[in-house]
């Protein structure tokens, strides 16, 4: 794979987007293989996945330069991520922008270390995140996440946690060990337990996006 690397133990898969020199920005050809892989999770025994990045950035959000297939590509993903019985936690280190947040809302857990950057900046470009609010909605509730839209400049690890937009915030030398703790510990549990949780949590989550859809 050309833009995405992949990386299995028992019960566990580790997702890295590799497509650092455009900051993880989501484009049709990165997104067809993050949904290939997603949809091989299954098969492969995966009760456990991590999504992280190479690079400075976590992702820049959709690749603004193929926007016409951009935004098709970032919602591909989200609805393989809510389609599949995986545990998802995202691991954070660097800037998190507009439709990246799309696929951080469809994590259960999301980690970040303090540097990490959260932010809608599209008001700031001359439009607004429409593509993506309901998602946050769903995630922050309409206050936060219109607040994160309007303000449109990006706020810290620390900020985004107090808003729910992140679980914990790690130190960058233990971010490691506790992505190896909390997935070691979901993967030796009860697979049909962890299984039930998820399925819970997609439900809920499209509910709660259908919901804010009709408001």
């Amino acid at each position: 794979m050309e833009y995405i690397s992949v990386r299995f133990t028992p019960g566990i898969a580790r997702i890295t987007l590799a497509r650092g020199a455009q900051r993880n920005a989501i484009n049709a050809a990165l997104a067809a293989e993050l949904v290939a892989v997603i949809g091989s999770l299954e098969r492969e025994g995966v009760i456990v996945a991590v999504l992280d990045a190479q690079g400075p950035a976590f992702c820049a959000g959709a690749d603004l330069s193929e926007l016409e297939t951009a935004t098709a590509a970032v919602d591909s993903v989200v609805e393989a991520m809510l389609s599949v019985p995986v545990h998802w936690t995202a691991a954070v280190a660097g800037a998190a922008r507009g439709a990246a947040l799309s696929l951080l809302a469809a994590c259960p857990r999301v980690l970040a270390t303090p540097e990490a950057t959260f932010g809608l900046p599209e008001l700031a470009k001359g439009f607004f995140p429409t593509d993506v609010i309901d998602l946050q909605v769903a995630v922050l509730g309409v206050r936060g996440a219109f607040d994160l839209a309007f303000r449109a400049t990006p706020i810290g690890a620390v900020d985004a946690q107090s808003i729910g937009l992140v679980s914990e915030v790690v130190q960058p030398d233990e971010l490691e060990a506790r992505l190896a703790r909390d997935s070691g510990a979901l993967a030796s549990a009860d697979p049909n337990a962890v299984k039930e949780g998820v399925r819970l949590w997609q439900t809920r989550l499209r509910a709660a996006v259908n919901g804010s859809a009709r408001l």
